[in-house]
């Protein structure tokens, strides 16, 4: 039995132990000798870590690892001894606020007084509520450049470049696109001297911000279509037409960019003609479609298109064509003249009357003689001959320019030219949109008869009837 193998106490007193178990004592004792020959090596490896008794130099000694070692041969380390940033820069910036318009922080110098404007906001019919809408660059942004010039005298354009007073974004200005709608309050006077106060709407004219451009037109009482003469009616024009017929508000045209009929297509003055003539009828076209009333028409003899360049500060209507006529012969009638500068009408030089039909084959309409002709011989002057001929007709035609002037580049002498020759844009704005007091009238009474473009007492190309 198993209990006979042991005493009281547990001690074994049975028979010797098998081979196995002499085995299993044997390798517990070669595992134990292993150990201590282990131990015995890392001792000795220890002991020839340990630092002999010579002496080292302090230069020599080494008590941190070099940089390489710690970061790796590919890294560039460099240490500075001295602090090179400059006492003026704090050590921890201050946040800083980002700008994302341009703001003036002081009011503008103006050729008019501050308080002559506010006493202008006290009388309703002489107060003009004017969106500028059409097409991407046709020119809208830079027309109201001409009229800041022409109101701000110490804001002018540098070199070449365009003012875009209206483009207050950062990105607008960067992009060369608008894409805010700006308004801009200035007094402007008429072609008889009378001042008006105007709320103008600089909108976009990319078709993504369609919204500034409706958001501007709801709340305004006029509407002036910017049409770029090479280009012509574009499809976003078009829409901007049955929006603005939609609103029902009177439709100014301007026929912007005239200059690039001259300089850059090169066209004779016949086909500009037509080609100015093909703008205006395709616009009355799209207003007799989406207009019920067929006394809706856009002319030149109605006032309510005018021709420009922005670029070159031009901008006249057949009236003030007419009254440049006037002022310069005195005794021409140029509200009757302005009457026969446009269409199929002809000038007999012989009997110095207006006919309806050519005198001869090689007659021009009055518009191509008295208008566009004129217009060509100035720019071509100026591009072509400044130093020869530009002088004697700088003289015939009143104006005087002293010798630095003449000396300046091409674009910037064209411009100075053109608005002494042209003058001010003056009777543009006046005639065509309704006053503030018939705007109210109008949006107050949606009901009422409205014929946008026939002339009143108050606006001159527009009335309210049964109002």
């Amino acid at each position: 039995m198993e209990a006979d193998l042991y005493d009281e106490f547990g001690n074994y007193i049975g028979p010797e132990l098998d081979s196995d178990e002499d085995d299993d004592v044997e390798a517990e004792d070669r595992d134990a000798d292993e150990a201590d020959e282990d131990d015995d090596d890392e001792q000795g490896d220890a002991d020839e870590d340990v630092p002999g008794m010579e002496v080292v130099l302090h230069e020599d000694k080494k008590y941190y690892s070099t940089a390489e070692e710690v970061y790796g041969p590919e890294v560039e380390t460099i240490v500075q001894e001295e602090d090179t940033q400059p006492l003026t820069e704090p050590i921890i910036k201050p946040v800083k606020t980002k700008q994302f318009t341009l703001m003036e922080q002081e009011l503008p110098v103006t050729v008019y007084e501050m308080e002559f404007l506010a006493d202008l906001m006290d009388s309703p019919e002489l107060i003009r509520n004017v969106t500028l809408c059409g097409h991407l660059h046709h020119g809208k942004t830079c027309f109201v450049d001409c009229l800041i010039e022409q109101t701000h005298p110490e804001i002018r354009k540098r070199d070449d470049l365009d003012l875009r007073y209206t483009d207050i974004l950062f990105t607008e200005q960067e992009r060369g696109v608008g894409i805010k709608s700006t308004p801009v309050t200035m007094v402007l006077p008429d072609s008889r001297g009378k001042s008006y106060l105007f709320n103008i709407m600089d909108t976009p004219g990319h078709v993504n911000f369609s919204d500034e451009v409706t958001s501007g037109i709801r709340i305004s009482d006029g509407v002036v279509l910017f049409i770029d003469a090479a280009e012509g009616v574009m499809l976003n024009t078009e829409r901007l037409i049955k929006h603005a017929v939609q609103e029902r508000l009177a439709i100014t045209v301007c026929i912007n960019k005239v200059d690039r009929l001259i300089l850059e297509l090169k066209l004779p003055p016949t086909d500009a003609y037509y080609k100015l003539r093909h703008i205006v009828d395709e616009v009355n076209g799209m207003l007799s479609t989406y207009s019920t009333d067929e006394s809706v028409v856009v002319s030149p003899l109605l006032g309510n298109v005018c021709f420009a360049s922005s670029q070159y500060s031009i901008c006249f209507t057949l009236g003030s064509f007419a009254k440049i006529y006037s002022d310069t012969h005195g005794d021409i009638n140029y509200n009757e003249f302005a009457k026969r500068l446009w269409g199929d009408i002809y000038f007999n030089p012989k009997t110095r009357k207006f006919t309806k039909k050519a005198p001869s084959s090689n007659s021009q309409r009055s518009f191509v003689e008295f208008v566009l002709e004129p217009l060509y011989k100035i720019l071509s002057q100026v591009v072509g001959d400044v130093d020869t001929s530009l002088p004697r007709v700088l003289d015939e035609l009143g104006i005087h320019l002293t010798k630095d002037e003449l000396k300046l580049n091409i674009r910037p002498l064209l411009r100075l030219v053109s608005n002494r020759f042209f003058g001010e844009f003056t009777g543009m704005f006046a005639a065509v949109p309704p006053s503030g007091h018939t705007g109210a009238l109008l949006h107050s009474d949606p009901a009422s008869d409205y014929v946008p473009s026939t002339h009143d007492k108050e606006a001159e190309c527009l009335f309210i009837k049964n109002a």
